[in-house]
């Protein structure tokens, strides 16, 4: 039994914890936001602890209550990952990732999969490309701009407020924070890399989602040898928000399956 939190706050990185202790015998899931978001986009997946796996939500370099300033790339956010993680578990942990987190989980299992049981991808891609008038409104028109861009990211019919909520938490993180995001998603591009992903691969995107449109998740599937692709229906870019029960059922099926490590 190890105290994860206690060690992270020593670390100085900002988190949320499932309920329960971590232990070895249930399978350990680390999630990792998206640019200008926080651990606590994955509360409704504290839940995931009722069904038997461990959930600790990190906040990544820049963003919540981690100290340490944002980085400039996703490699870069995928190295500082990479050293936490080893220093963190002494046993494989599955890594999930939404949106610039995807990308970040993509390049950790590329350059440093040894401690990883396997990775879910959440409405991401290959590749984010940004436009450059939404990047030039983030410069200089940015509450607006986050209103804009959080108004896409759910479905019509989603609570107003859950909307303003999260404009409210990507603009706490600071519009130097959410543009550097956002322009280091626009540099990314995995490539052929995607071939040397050789782990257990669960790729989710909600059927609406306007932001990573499913497209980009079934070119992840196609890419990454034997893959499962779950496209949710009813969802947007915030699945794991808007969708919360259909997305926890695809995690515990992909992550107590027999065969997966524990």
């Amino acid at each position: 039994m190890v105290d994860i939190a206690e060690k992270l706050r020593k670390m100085g990185i900002g988190f949320q914890e499932g309920k329960g202790r971590l232990s070895r015998d249930h399978p350990t899931l680390v999630m990792i936001h998206g640019a200008g978001g926080q651990s606590q986009i994955w509360q409704n997946q504290r839940r995931l602890s009722n069904k038997g796996i461990h959930t600790l939500a990190l906040d990544m370099p820049g963003h919540g209550k981690t100290r340490e300033p944002a980085k400039a790339s996703i490699d870069s956010y995928a190295h500082w990952l990479s050293e936490q993680l080893h220093a963190l578990f002494d046993h494989p942990v599955y890594l999930m990732g939404h949106s610039m987190g995807g990308a970040i989980v993509q390049e950790v299992a590329c350059i440093h999969p040894s401690p990883l049981a396997g990775i879910i991808l959440v409405g991401t891609g290959p590749r984010l490309r940004v436009s450059p008038a939404f990047l030039k409104g983030l410069k200089d028109n940015f509450e607006q701009t986050v209103d804009t861009l959080i108004h896409f990211a759910y479905t019509e019919n989603t609570d107003p407020s859950i909307i303003r909520a999260g404009a409210e938490l990507m603009k706490a993180a600071g519009g130097s924070v959410v543009l550097g995001g956002f322009e280091a998603c626009n540099r990314f591009e995995m490539g052929n890399k995607l071939k040397d992903i050789h782990l257990p691969c669960l790729i989710i995107c909600g059927e609406e989602d306007k932001l990573t449109p499913p497209s980009l998740s079934k070119t992840l599937h196609d890419q990454i040898e034997g893959s499962d692709l779950s496209i949710i229906p009813g969802a947007g870019h915030m699945v794991m928000i808007e969708r919360p029960t259909a997305f926890n059922q695809c995690i515990a099926d992909f992550a107590l399956r027999p065969g997966m490590a524990p």
